[in-house]
């Protein structure tokens, strides 16, 4: 999916899109380090089903998510793996490779499962935030928990650089496919790939160097004051239903840990 696409997915109208971005934003981070440090299955699993069911209310294609989870899903799948063959003590059965022998452990086999619900619930908590709330109010709200100025200025400019190498990497496609460079054999198409990538990054850094210099010249630094984005309260619907849900995340958390 082209990162252009975010623009209209921000401007939806749905329950979740008409939420404050402070609100959701707190809510979906707060979600997001639940799943990430809970250790029973059914806590994840349940994050995921409403992340799930947030998803739907969005009016986006399903695709898009699916898209969005094929590689945190790969990753997840390689850690899965890895854990069950290394991990633990009690032996479930063996896989024979040839003169190769594995042994698949039930330690292994739940740290692994464990770890892929986690990384799964939270990618899709991730992408229901990114797909409703603008970057910029995601930054901002950052910026008013207090993370420090630098990270957000950093993660600012790497969000706009993205769009700046996605279109710059389409104009050397079209370049390319305007001098029949999809006609070259396999090898060849590998080596364009690569240049191609190559001046991608070369350009990106040049820009990025000018841009922050000039930033430097207009005074810039990491303790400059910065204007508020949010110049209106949190609307109270907004504010109550987002103390509502914080004390159910909180309240999953403690019985968590308590189980």
């Amino acid at each position: 999916m082209e990162l252009s696409n975010f623009n209209h997915f921000n401007n939806l109208n749905t329950p979740i899109h008409r939420m404050d971005g402070r609100i959701k934003t707190v809510l979906f981070l707060s979600s997001i380090i639940i799943a990430a440090v809970s250790s029973h299955w059914y806590f994840i699993i349940s994050l995921f089903l409403i992340s799930l069911i947030c998803f739907n209310t969005l009016k986006i294609p399903w695709k898009n998510l699916l898209i969005r989870l094929i590689l945190p899903f790969a990753i997840a799948w390689l850690v899965f793996l890895s854990s069950l063959f290394t991990n633990g003590s009690h032996i479930l059965t063996c896989i024979y490779l040839g003169s190769i022998k594995l042994n698949i452990y039930r330690e292994g086999l739940q740290l692994g499962f464990i770890i892929l619900l986690r990384i799964i619930t939270a990618v899709s908590l991730a992408c229901i935030l990114s797909f409703s709330t603008p970057m910029i109010e995601i930054l901002e709200t950052l910026r008013i928990l207090k993370i420090p100025s630098i990270i957000i200025d950093i993660a600012d400019m790497m969000y706009r650089y993205l769009f700046i190498i996605e279109e710059t990497a389409q104009n050397m496609k079209k370049a390319q496919l305007s001098r029949l460079g999809d006609s070259l054999n396999w090898i060849n198409k590998i080596k364009d790939s690569g240049k191609i990538a190559l001046y991608i990054l070369i350009k990106s850094l040049d820009k990025s160097t000018r841009i922050y210099k000039a930033m430097l010249s207009r005074g810039y630094s990491e303790t400059s004051n910065t204007i508020n984005f949010f110049n209106h309260p949190i609307p109270k619907f907004d504010l109550y239903l987002g103390i509502f849900l914080e004390i159910i995340l909180i309240s999953i958390l403690i019985l968590n840990i308590l189980i």
